[in-house]
């Protein structure tokens, strides 16, 4: 018995009892000449990453290996790209896609399930023994975007070798997400609280967390006794139920963004399943609530700051002073200056468009620029509404409240909007209210930590992140140190939602990589 969920309209609302179930869909940069064993091309930094220094010679990375059996695989019934607004990979590019059934809740017996989507991305010439790599963006966007980015990109060249398979995390995506917000709440959470009568930061607040706390309830009597079941620990329990299906002994994870998150539980969880380890643009795993917020604040500020620098460079239309327009469209939608928009749909959107940029730096600065410098057009709003679909999705919000193993309190919040307002201009306030969006909610399980690392983890990492922020990198090493692990950082500073879909050089490595197992010295691509 496997109902659905449904959307509701106001209390009372039907609790809905027994098994719970969620279809999830999964639904150029300049380039480097690499040679077969050189490591990245433009530097090479000394030290070697994350746990160089240690004396034993480790064992040969384990051998990836195709499907012994494998999912049903059919074409997809629509075109994902134009879904998300994105173009169609090149004609040779196949995209199918297919289903499994994973337990709701791994490691507890139970006989209720979750019906996960898959997207398999392959060219025509993929050999039928190119094992394949799993690709997962977590809570970000769906995995298909993440898919489609790296199969339209640099990242194409993985499928000459490996299909990539993008899986969304439980309970996201397009394929029948969570959905126990009811409009109004829905529009408010994302607002981070303002409203014509919410002008002032403490009324603001106050209704955000309020609003929050009425979803979390709402959300609780929906989808009870599993409103707890959408952790990053549970999302590794679902790639772990698609490597029994495959009947392989490892599988390699690409894990872009938030999905490292997926990635490193998959690791603590099932450390001998492990057989690539790439985490690209990573956010600060098993960091607490706080620290994780100001990694996201430091970072994302950073990347917009120099998304400004860059705008001035090369005379955009944002005028002489892109930083200041841009500070000055987010105030004038924290103050009502927008109509319905306001300043988190601002911040929202101009960082999803950077994100998902498909053309050269220039040209994505310029396209973006003239979406800023003209907020009431149809253009804008569209570019809002993408933000708003592909990021803002009831079952991302629940997800990222059940990945929060702290709390952090009303009168914390304030402080650190007030202290980060000045730290972090462009999004630090920002930031700092989206700790309320999670008000109501009981803090979740503390993430898996792994405790060693049976292969070597390839790190990417990108100062122009405006998802995350390129800070997640540096706050792992710490934790990679600690479970004895070696690790390779490759540094890109261009724009875009992962470094393997717009870096050749990246690309290359990551190719590289999971054919052999075998990391570079770390450095940086060029972007």
């Amino acid at each position: 018995m496997r109902p659905t969920t449904t959307p509701r309209t106001r209390r009372p609302r039907r609790r809905l009892l027994g098994a719970l179930c969620l279809v999830l869909a999964a639904i150029t940069m300049a380039g480097c000449a690499v040679g077969p064993d050189t490591g990245p091309p433009l530097i090479v930094q000394d030290g070697g990453g994350a746990g160089a220094g240690a004396t034993s010679t480790p064992p040969r990375p384990p051998t990836l290996s195709a499907p012994r059996s494998d999912l049903a695989w059919r074409t997809c019934p629509t075109n994902l790209a134009s879904r998300f607004g994105l173009p169609a990979p090149g004609g040779d590019v196949r995209v199918d896609c297919a289903t499994f059934e994973a337990t709701v809740t791994p490691g507890v017996a139970t006989r209720d399930t979750v019906s996960v989507a898959a997207v398999r991305f392959r060219l025509t010439s993929t050999p039928a023994s190119g094992a394949p790599l799993v690709v997962t963006s977590g809570t970000d966007m769906p995995s298909a975007v993440a898919g489609l980015l790296l199969a339209d990109g640099p990242g194409r060249a993985l499928l000459a070798d490996h299909p990539l398979v993008a899986v969304d995390r439980r309970g996201t995506g397009s394929s029948g997400p969570l959905d126990c917000f009811t409009s109004q709440e829905r529009s408010v959470v994302l607002a981070n609280g303002l409203t014509p009568s919410t002008r002032d930061a403490q009324a603001r607040g106050d209704l955000l967390a309020t609003t929050a706390g009425e979803a979390a309830d709402a959300c609780t009597e929906t989808i009870s006794p599993y409103q707890l079941a959408f952790t990053s620990a549970n999302a590794a329990g679902d790639l772990e139920q698609l490597r029994r299906t495959w009947g392989v002994d490892r599988i390699g994870i690409l894990g872009v963004g938030s999905g490292a998150d997926v990635a490193l539980a998959y690791a603590g969880l099932y450390r001998d399943r492990v057989g690539r380890l790439i985490l690209d643009t990573p956010t600060a795993y098993g960091a607490s609530v706080r620290d994780r917020a100001q990694q996201v604040a430091a970072g994302t500020d950073a990347a917009v700051a120099g998304f400004a620098s860059d705008c001035a460079s090369q005379g955009c239309p944002l005028g002489s002073d892109p930083g200041a327009a841009i500070r000055s469209l987010v105030q004038r939608g924290a103050q009502g200056g927008l109509g319905d928009l306001t300043d988190s749909d601002v911040l929202a959107a101009l960082s999803t468009e950077i994100a998902l940029t498909t053309t050269d730096r220039a040209s994505t600065i310029t396209r973006v620029a003239g979406l800023l410098a003209e907020p009431a057009s149809p253009a804008f709003a569209a570019a809002v509404d993408r933000a708003r679909a592909l990021r803002g999705t009831d079952g991302q919000l629940l997800s990222r409240c059940n990945d929060a193993s702290s709390s952090i309190g009303r009168s914390d919040v304030s402080a650190l909007q007030q202290a980060w307002q000045s730290r972090y201009p462009y999004t630090g306030s920002d930031t700092a209210l989206s700790l309320l969006r999670c008000s109501g909610w009981p803090a979740g399980p503390a993430a898996p930590r792994p405790l060693g690392f049976d292969v070597p983890l390839l790190v990417l990492t990108s100062g122009f992140d405006t998802i995350n922020g390129g800070t997640g990198a540096g706050a792992l090493t710490p934790l990679i140190i600690t479970a004895g692990g070696t690790a390779s950082t490759i540094t890109y500073d261009g724009p875009g939602f992962g470094v393997t879909a717009h870096s050749d050089c990246a690309a290359d490595i990551v190719n590289r990589y999971a054919r052999s197992g075998d990391v570079p010295p770390s450095g940086a691509c060029p972007s």
